[in-house]
């Protein structure tokens, strides 16, 4: 664990129209939080741009795309502004062309997921991602953009990470296995265990009642530039219901335990 973790609640996302999507994987469907099948997918690499607005107008301090198949090589451009001409042209926040997969590794599935995080918080009401570099058709599932909801210190050495196989198995009394099927999601267990009052009150007590045990939001565990990062994005629910303990003066504490999609 090198870098304190962060989470992102994701903005909704409204108008989205692209240059190149499928009839039946447009481009809306990367504003689509609770499936990760409902994927944005192109006819080849031509035109490979997605834009669309905010619902209003907020602070983004990191975007993502998430569950892309993308290939080595593939480079991501972020523009964000205040109109839809902005973010086509010169807009008040560009990131310029920086590598889709970053830092390189290499998956056995293919699915990566960008990281971008912006060095100031930037008020925007509309974006703009410009794909280029890739061969084929490109796909992705998910565009997670908004502020960044992290503490000033994160001193718990423990956590765990593993996976929840939700399906089951039974054993007949000649032990014939009769097994049903289920989704297997990447699990993240750990505590936020050096929390001030304010940050308690004003950062992560306001996430929790917004997502409570349904709404799904981003917690990146390590957002350091290593080949680990991939695997230590997460996109899920809180597991159990949230809950802040007091442990000390001016001292809380939180413990996530979250399923996640990727």
């Amino acid at each position: 664990m090198a870098d304190k973790p962060f989470m992102v609640l994701p903005a909704q996302l409204t108008g989205i129209t692209s240059g190149n999507a499928r009839p039946a994987a447009p481009g809306s469907n990367l504003g689509e939080f609770l499936y990760r099948g409902m994927v944005w997918q192109s006819a080849g690499n031509g035109a490979l741009w997605v834009k669309g607005a905010l619902t209003t107008a907020q602070l983004v301090s990191y975007v993502g795309m998430l569950g892309a198949l993308a290939l080595p090589g593939t480079t991501i451009r972020v523009r964000l502004g205040t109109t839809s001409a902005q973010v086509d042209g010169t807009a008040p926040y560009d990131s310029g062309v920086l590598p889709f997969i970053s830092p390189a590794v290499t998956r056995t599935d293919g699915v990566y997921h960008s990281h971008l995080e912006l060095s100031a918080a930037i008020t925007a009401s509309w974006w703009r991602i410009d794909i280029s570099g890739h061969t084929g058709d490109f796909q992705a599932s998910m565009l997670v953009m908004g502020a960044k909801i992290q503490v000033a210190k994160y001193y718990e050495s423990t956590w765990k990470t593993g996976t929840r196989d939700l399906g089951s198995i039974t054993f007949a009394r000649n032990g014939v296995p009769g097994i049903a099927a289920g989704a297997k999601l990447r699990a993240l267990d750990y505590t936020l265990g050096w929390v001030t009052e304010a940050e308690a009150e004003t950062m992560l007590a306001p996430l929790d009642d917004i997502t409570g045990r349904t709404v799904p939001f981003l917690t990146c565990f390590d957002p350091a530039p290593t080949i680990y990062r991939q695997r230590r994005t997460f996109f899920g629910w809180n597991e159990e219901a949230p809950s802040i303990g007091k442990v000390a003066y001016n001292q809380f504490e939180r413990n996530y335990q979250l399923l996640s999609l990727f």
